[in-house]
């Protein structure tokens, strides 16, 4: 199949869904086609002029992941580029959309702002009733399709990047409108461990979480405030798990008040990404320096880091010893001197930690999960767990359930 097959086919399944259209560029902006009707010609990227600086000074730093542009509020097109070698051969566009239910009201909005004729501010009017909204995730999941039809290549969200906005350079989209689900907790629990371990592999974690819920549900009537509120929701979040990965509460804290003020200022949702990746990439940093900072030896808290982070393995002293190049005996007694417990009580802390989250945020059956944490059987992963917790795997999940 060809990209110009995979690119038709790709654009007839989305139309399923919601109507957006198709645009074909030369490098230097020329349009080749469209699948956009005659007489819909202000769906075009009208406001190239807007993008076309993003776009070029995109491809001159030699960029060639997907770009998602919001220059305009609240309307987005994205742009896939093609290469043939080394060389570019077209940009393909994809939109527009919109994020938000409101969202059309408030592009009205500044397009009154704008120099624009009263011919063309009519048309874009009429047309923006027109356009469809596309929650955030599923525009992520779309231009990652994008992507492939146009190059074959399979990347992830976290390979997306966005036209630049104000200060902050583009981020990881914050997926951030989407409907409950029953494992949004456990996801969660999962992305803030990370950052109480200050684990730089945090983005796999915030993309399962992405995908399973967008925040919250309270309809502010502004699209913009409900990507705020979200943001700050996910701020409050990181600063906590930082604490409590050994950060400084005041430094926390006082990381948190400055931004959450940024926060407040970001009028896209391109800066709320950028600065939500900031804040992440700080505090993750901040807790890896406390972590080294805390009287363990860099050997034993990479041990700790690697038992927290892999918590289902089956674990031996003699792998231990290895990776630190230590004795078994010295390795063991050079554990129990820096943590204050046994190499085995603390490898059982951590698995019951993890049981914690999976008894009162999943389904599993307590047979299932003690065969994921890697218990010879179910009664001793029952006896494990009560000498740890105080109570039975079935006690926890009828007190602490959260599904």
């Amino acid at each position: 199949m060809t990209n110009d097959e995979r690119l038709s086919f790709f654009h007839e399944l989305i139309c399923c869904n919601y109507r957006v259209y198709l645009w074909s560029y030369s490098p230097d902006l020329t349009l080749l086609g469209t699948t956009c009707p005659p007489g819909n010609s202000s769906c075009e990227p009208v406001l190239l002029p807007d993008y076309a600086a993003a776009l070029l000074d995109y491809i001159d730093k030699g960029g060639n992941m997907p770009l998602i542009l919001d220059t305009l509020p609240w309307l987005l097109y994205v742009a896939a580029f093609e290469f043939c070698g080394p060389k570019l051969a077209r940009i393909h566009i994809l939109g527009p959309a919109f994020t938000g239910r409101n969202s059309h009201m408030l592009l009205k909005k500044d397009l009154d702002q704008r120099d624009y004729s009263v011919r063309l501010r009519s048309l874009l009017f009429r047309q923006l009733e027109q356009i469809p909204i596309i929650p955030t995730t599923q525009l992520l999941q779309y231009t990652v399709m994008f992507h492939y039809s146009v190059t074959g290549e399979q990347i992830t969200v976290n390979d997306i990047e966005y036209s630049p906005d104000s200060e902050f350079s583009a981020a990881d989209e914050l997926n951030l409108i989407s409907e409950e689900h029953r494992g949004v907790w456990t996801a969660e629990q999962q992305l803030m461990k990370m950052f109480r371990e200050g684990n730089p592999d945090y983005k796999k974690a915030l993309e399962k979480s992405m995908s399973l819920s967008t925040g919250m549900k309270v309809d502010t009537g502004d699209s913009i405030r409900k990507e705020q509120n979200n943001t700050l929701v996910l701020l409050t979040l990181c600063s906590r798990a930082a604490i409590e990965g050994g950060l400084n509460p005041s430094v926390s804290y006082s990381l948190n008040d400055t931004y959450a003020a940024q926060i407040e200022e970001c009028k896209t949702t391109t800066s709320l990404s950028a600065l939500a990746r900031t804040f992440m990439e700080d505090y993750i940093r901040r807790v890896q320096q406390a972590k080294s900072d805390n009287g363990l030896s860099p050997q034993i808290q990479a041990i700790c880091d690697y038992i927290t982070m892999h918590p289902k393995e089956n674990f031996s002293i003699a792998d231990f010893a290895k990776r630190t190049g230590y004795t078994e005996y010295y390795f063991s007694h050079k554990f129990k001197q820096e943590i204050g417990m046994s190499i085995s009580e603390y490898i059982r802390k951590v698995k019951i930690e993890q049981a914690c989250i999976l008894l009162a945020g999943t389904h599993m059956g307590i047979q299932e999960i003690s065969d994921e944490l890697g218990f010879t059987s179910r009664s001793y992963f029952s006896s494990s767990f009560q000498k740890e917790s105080g109570m039975s795997p079935s006690e926890y999940r009828r007190k602490n359930s959260k599904l």
